[in-house]
């Protein structure tokens, strides 16, 4: 009797944690939240045409995402990441003699929009193994381009930062005055695959098309090294000299392409966590201790 008992009340208690987990997973999650990992490409004026994969440096990424209903969400994300450019890697003469390069580590806050291929269940646990999905979006990334610095000034004295890396908007190579943040518009495309009921694992890649032309510190002309009074900026201006004996281009000489603004390619491999319904508005369920009342039923207590 006493065993009959004992199974009963363990089966029971194991139904109900089958009931509750059964249903926690039937309450609708609409928020998810990712972190993830990947890959940066910088196109622009320091890049050969077509290359895909020279100079690809790293990203890291987390966000917060609204699913509206099964094929549509809205997505807020955080992205850091390296770009990296440089005359070293040229496939043109021309281009080595130029000798410019530029590293930065850039910041990307964006808002974009997703719509997938294949229309999930009414319940976030009903997705499809496998989906895909278009995103576009807006957003603005902060950016600071710093090149690595000649051993010489022109007129041949030493450079005191010779071999560092030195920010240089600051000393306005082309006598442009950039910000250092630009609009960008991110579109691409991507695949989600359901690994549990709470979790996918999504592989996704974007195009930036930005509004600037100066992520890599290279867009007009050359002012010419006249222009300059600090004589960093003039060797950071035209580094040519450096290959060609002391040769230096004429004011008003091509230094990049302003007709094609900088762009830059991001693709992450993240994980996407369905979060629970209550995880903004979540309440003790029960009340804080407090003090006791005095008085119970009208008399004071003793």
């Amino acid at each position: 009797m006493k065993r009959l008992i004992l199974i009963f009340l363990l089966s029971a208690f194991s139904f109900q944690l089958f009931a509750q987990s059964f249903y926690n997973r039937r309450i609708e999650r609409q928020w998810i939240a990712s972190f993830g990992t990947g890959t940066a490409k910088y196109f622009g004026d320091l890049a050969n045409p077509g290359e895909l994969f020279e100079g690809t440096r790293w990203n890291i990424e987390g966000g917060i995402e609204r699913r509206i209903d099964g094929r549509f969400s809205t997505r807020a994300s955080l992205t850091v990441f390296q770009l990296t450019g440089g005359d070293q890697f040229a496939d043109t003469q021309g281009r080595k003699t130029r000798n410019l390069n530029f590293t930065t580590t850039a910041f990307e806050l964006a808002v974009t929009g997703t719509v997938q291929l294949f229309e999930d269940g009414a319940r976030y646990y009903q997705r499809k193994p496998i989906n895909f999905f278009l995103l576009a979006g807006i957003g603005a990334t902060w950016y600071v381009p710093k090149g690595l610095s000649t051993n010489l000034y022109h007129d041949g004295s030493p450079n005191p930062s010779a071999g560092k890396m030195v920010a240089l908007r600051k000393l306005e190579t082309e006598q442009v005055s950039y910000s250092p943040v630009t609009v960008v518009v991110p579109l691409g495309a991507g695949a989600k695959i359901m690994a549990t009921p709470f979790l996918n694992i999504t592989v996704s890649g974007a195009y930036r098309f930005t509004f600037t032309d100066y992520i890599d510190d290279v867009s007009t002309v050359y002012p010419g090294i006249a222009a300059f009074e600090d004589p960093l900026a003039a060797a950071m201006s035209d580094k040519r000299f450096e290959i060609e004996d002391g040769f230096v281009a004429e004011p008003g000489a091509k230094r990049g392409n302003p007709d094609n603004k900088d762009g830059y390619f991001i693709l992450s491999i993240r994980a996407d966590y369905f979060l629970p319904p209550n995880i903004f508005t979540a309440k003790s369920r029960g009340s804080k201790p407090g003090k006791r009342s005095k008085y119970k039923n009208g008399r004071k207590r003793r």
